[in-house]
């Protein structure tokens, strides 16, 4: 299952990497200042990072700066918190197969600053949505990437919505629901009465077992879909329905514990999340 296939709604970005591993550059104005990714000037050997982005102000004067194995821009110009000021998001990718991206938000007003970073181990997209007029940002839970002990193409990954209210990242994936009833359908659908039978019938841990690979994956996406679009009990459920009796507590338990500390984490008030997190 692909994450955008299932967008349904236009996206203002979800761009390719304008510098990456110090090829490429690009340049935008927006609102009197100018945004600039380049290969990184300082780089003097394999350890230093490859790419840097740049926010200059009307002077010229440097107001952002960082450097990464990559950078695109987001979105430039348009009010992304809400408060009818022009931003721009950046985003930074660290390299590597599967790992990791970080966003900046940047405020163009008068005293420009940055206004919210998080990070994640998947790419967001951002979109206008239609019915609140507002930025919107699409992702998936990276936290969930090799989910007790599952390879990262096995992994279940729930599609997360986020809008950033001033400085908060607010969790508004309820809103979505029905994108979440299209992955529980999907995965219903193609659950077959062998896989759940399979699956069920374990007596052994599911993400060790190759049989049951499918189901297990399907039956996590459904059980997802519902917890992550504010429907715990129905993902409940759906797990003692279709998961081995004995393992229930402890995969639940799991799931709650890889979403508190996954992208939701930047929606608490004075948590430590991302990289911050796992250097204390």
């Amino acid at each position: 299952m692909l994450f955008l296939t299932l967008a349904t709604q236009p996206a203002i970005a979800a761009g390719k990497l304008s510098c990456r591993a110090g090829q490429g550059r690009t340049s935008k104005n927006a609102a009197g200042f100018q945004i600039k990714v380049l290969p990184n000037p300082d780089k003097v050997d394999e350890f230093d990072p490859e790419c840097r982005a740049l926010i200059l102000d009307a002077k010229k004067n440097e107001i952002f700066s960082e450097e990464d194995w990559g950078f695109s821009i987001e979105v430039a110009g348009q009010d992304v918190n809400g408060d009818g000021i022009p931003d721009v998001v950046l985003k930074a990718y660290s390299g590597g197969a599967h790992c990791c991206w970080t966003y900046y938000v940047m405020s163009l007003g008068s005293k420009p600053t940055l206004i919210k970073k998080f990070e994640n181990n998947r790419d967001a997209v951002f979109f206008r949505d239609r019915k609140s007029r507002r930025i919107v940002v699409r992702t998936l839970d990276g936290a969930f990437d090799y989910f007790d002990g599952m390879c990262h193409a096995c992994t279940p990954f729930p599609d997360v919505y986020l809008r950033l209210d001033g400085r908060d990242l607010i969790d508004i994936s309820s809103e979505f629901s029905l994108d979440y009833d299209e992955i529980i359908n999907e995965n219903r659908k193609a659950l077959t009465a062998g896989q759940r039978q399979r699956l069920k019938t374990l007596s052994g841990n599911p993400s060790d077992a190759e049989p049951v690979r499918e189901a297990v994956y399907k039956t996590l996406m459904v059980v997802l879909a519902y917890l992550y679009s504010g429907r715990e009990t129905q993902a409940r459920k759906t797990l003692q329905e279709l998961w081995p009796p004995f393992d229930q507590e402890r995969i639940w338990n799991l799931i709650l514990e890889t979403r508190r500390d996954g992208i939701l984490c930047y929606t608490r008030k004075d948590a430590t999340c991302g990289e911050d997190a796992a250097a204390n």
